[in-house]
Formats: C-alpha cells, sequence, structure tokens
C-alpha cells in the first residue's frame, strides 16, 4: 500500500499545521481491503503502477508526487479549497510538479470523475463568446477598458491564442500575471456584474482554472495562487464608469435575456 494524503504530507513535514483526521492509501484496482475505522483505501492504477517496480509499495509517497497528486486534483470542484491549501504548502516546502505522473493522473481522473469539459481553444475570440455568452458587451471591447492594448493580443496569431511556448518564452511573468487578471475580470464582470468584485474575481478566477485556461496556463496560475487570488482593484466600478463614460460610444451585442444571463453564469 501507497500511504498518500495528509499523514503522507505530515510525516515529510511534521510543521504541516492540519492534524490528519484519517489514513489514506492508494491500492491497485480491484483488490479488496478490509473495512477499518479511519482508513480509506482509494483506488488508484496510476500511483500504483508508478511505485510498484521502482520504489516498491508499502511505503510513504514522495513529496514531489504527493503535490503532483494534489495539483491533478484541482481541475474538479472537489474539496477544491482544501486541495489548493494543501498544494500551496508543499510548494512553499520546495515540492515540484512531476509533469508525466500529472498528465497520466489527470486522464485517470478524467475517468473516475467525469471529462473535465474546458474552453474549445482552436475557436476564436469572437465564435466563442458570441457562441457561448452572448454578452451585453462585446468581450474584446470590454478588455481595452481595463487596458487600451489587451495583454492577450501579444498571444495571438491571427485571431486564434497560440500554446505554451509563446506563453512561456514571449511573455515575463509580470504579463501572465496582467494576461490572468484582466481574462479572469473581464469574464467575472460578464457573469456577475451586480456581485461585489472581490466576490466575484474569486468565483471567476476558480472557475478560469477548472473550465477555461489551457492545463499548461491553469498549471501556472495554480503555481502563482497565492499572489493571483488577490484583488488587485475594483474592476466592476472601474467598467461600469468607463462605459457611462463612452456614452453612445458602446460596443454591444444584444441585450442578454434572464434564460442567458443564467446560462452565462454557469459557463
Amino acid at each position: 500500500m501507497l500511504l498518500i494524503g495528509s499523514k503522507a504530507i505530515k510525516f515529510w513535514f511534521p510543521d504541516f499545521p492540519r492534524e490528519p483526521k484519517d489514513t489514506d492509501y492508494a491500492v491497485d484496482s480491484g483488490t479488496r481491503y478490509p473495512k477499518e475505522v479511519g482508513v480509506e483505501y482509494l483506488e488508484n492504477p496510476v500511483l500504483w503502477n508508478y511505485y510498484d517496480k521502482p520504489y516498491g509499495l508499502n511505503i510513504v509517497c514522495y513529496p514531489d508526487d504527493l503535490y503532483t497528486l494534489k495539483m491533478s486534483h484541482l481541475f474538479w470542484d472537489l474539496n477544491w479549497e482544501k486541495h489548493e491549501w494543501d498544494a500551496t504548502f508543499l510548494r512553499k516546502k520546495g515540492c515540484i510538479l512531476n509533469r508525466p505522473l500529472f498528465n497520466k493522473l489527470y486522464d485517470y481522473f478524467n475517468i473516475l470523475h467525469g471529462k473535465n469539459v474546458r474552453s474549445d481553444l482552436k475557436m476564436t475570440a469572437k465564435d466563442f463568446f458570441d457562441n457561448a455568452l452572448e454578452c451585453e458587451y462585446d468581450h474584446d471591447w470590454l478588455h481595452t477598458l481595463l487596458n487600451p492594448i489587451p495583454t492577450f493580443t501579444k498571444v495571438l496569431i491571427g485571431e486564434v491564442e497560440v500554446g505554451e511556448d509563446k506563453f512561456e518564452f514571449f511573455l515575463n511573468d509580470e504579463e501572465k500575471e496582467e494576461l490572468v487578471r484582466e481574462e479572469v475580470e473581464i469574464m467575472a464582470f460578464e457573469r456577475w456584474p451586480k456581485l461585489d468584485h472581490r466576490k466575484a474575481y474569486g468565483r471567476m478566477l476558480k472557475k478560469f482554472i477548472i473550465s477555461h485556461a489551457p492545463i499548461w496556463e491553469a498549471i501556472w496560475i495554480l503555481e502563482n495562487y497565492p499572489k493571483l487570488q488577490k484583488v488587485r482593484h475594483n474592476f466592476i466600478k472601474i467598467l461600469n464608469e468607463k462605459i457611462n463614460e463612452r456614452g453612445i460610444n458602446i460596443v454591444k451585442r444584444s441585450t442578454r435575456s434572464i434564460k442567458k444571463q443564467k446560462q452565462l453564469q454557469s459557463i
């Protein structure tokens, strides 16, 4: 058996502040284990097979792999805040992502938890927002109200956003942060224009990670989550003020119905 979860974190890092309530083991599929109070046997053939030959079983999952396991959980809204807190703790301890293991775990959890449905990155921004959102205001126009030259224009070829290579090598960390913040703020405004800006931003950032950002961008966001989760300004107030300033020069879409607004909030 392979010890995972809070007890495994506590084994490697005794200063882990949460006292484990139970003992979690990753086990092979199809093997029956006796029921024990406070013990959970969690089928995870990916971890089981990963440790079986190079490491042997009946050991504690190594720190980098615990971190990778925590990160792979964050694409489903299941105990999300707990997994994110643990991932941040492990990252501060120097743990790094095992990308090949992450990819296998992500594929496995797509089977276990249901497919992690994400935005179609092959669609142009216009097609995506015309098709899925039907917002009152044009999405790209809203971007220009926050930043006259939106950061997303730096990672476009034509009208389609390009991949990880340009994000990684053409943007510095400040630009990456700006790119994420601009997108999350605009999407939050489109969905919850009357909600408190802090609540709207936090809700949208989590939704952006789970459902919208490319996996490689979502990983970068999670690696910088403690900084990105802090709201920088009242973007809802700023956007409303700038929209009012524009008067007749507003770029609009069709007025959204109550039904469409509810659909928008679920995306």
